[in-house]
């Protein structure tokens, strides 16, 4: 049988750190599943595409969405019996921040395509898929995505402002449920970054589950080398009147360097 694990976000719910495990313990994961990373996936186009459709919701972005990953898994060795490991968030759609309007909108059909695609390229093989989502508690994922646009972006809103504009969309639980819904032969699992980030492999934990290695085997799996820094409330403060300042866009990038970098050095030191 064919193990598949779709990992496909939601954004800010320790990606990075996932990702990181994943890479990090690439050569312990390879011999039994292809390995599939944000690298891939975006080097490749197909991040781009899914996130075009996520905007658009067209029938012609949703079959291009669904060509290209067809294309692109029909370019991967599965051996006789190789299974797969994908994380890509982007496969949901846009951050929401980015695409306030619609949200989540289009990840239910977005993970059904993927399935559907996945049931055609092992057809006639006996498969296992499972979707996984990462969560996080709202207020603090809420509090995430504002801090990351503050960092990547020139947005001028504070945080009260920011979660305002956003308190329309589902929960991340909800929208888990409706992905859940739509993948009714399909099984959905979650789990929430606070319930994971205190083991010793961290982000990385349901994945170790997943891969099912021999006792001697998983004793070598290591936790993520990296994990997306939590800047406190006066660094975000002071990025925020960054962004509000008359500084052109080369001073700003300049000076917001300059702050992530003494508050990662602090970080270092506290810890």
């Amino acid at each position: 049988m064919r193990r598949i694990l779709l990992h496909l976000g939601l954004h800010k719910t320790g990606m990075t750190a996932v990702q990181s495990f994943l890479h990090e313990n690439r050569e312990l994961i390879w011999p039994r599943f292809a390995l599939v990373l944000p690298y891939k996936t975006r080097k490749s186009g197909l991040s781009e595409v899914a996130t075009r459709h996520s905007i658009y919701r067209l029938d012609a972005t949703l079959a291009g969405f669904g060509g290209q990953v067809q294309t692109f898994l029909d370019g991967l060795d599965f051996g006789e019996r190789r299974g797969l490991i994908l994380s890509e968030e982007n496969f949901l759609g846009l951050r929401p921040s980015r695409n306030r309007e619609e949200g989540y909108g289009a990840a239910p059909e977005m993970a059904e395509t993927l399935v559907s695609v996945l049931r055609r390229r092992f057809l006639g093989d006996e498969v296992d898929i499972t979707v996984y989502l990462s969560l996080r508690q709202r207020e603090a994922w809420l509090r995430s995505l504002w801090a990351h646009d503050l960092h990547q972006t020139r947005i001028v809103q504070d945080l009260d402002g920011f979660c305002s504009d956003l308190a329309h969309l589902p929960t991340l639980q909800e929208t888990a449920d409706t992905i859940r819904d739509r993948l009714p032969t399909i099984t959905v699992q979650t789990a929430f970054l606070e319930q994971v980030q205190n083991h010793p492999l961290g982000a990385g934990a349901p994945f170790a589950n997943f891969l099912d290695l021999p006792p001697e085997k998983a004793a070598l799996l290591r936790g993520p080398a990296r994990v997306s820094p939590s800047f406190s409330d006066e660094v975000l403060q002071e990025m925020l009147s960054l962004n509000r300042s008359s500084l052109d866009e080369a001073a700003l990038i300049t000076q917001k360097k300059a702050l992530i970098q003494t508050a990662q050095t602090e970080l270092a030191r506290q810890t």
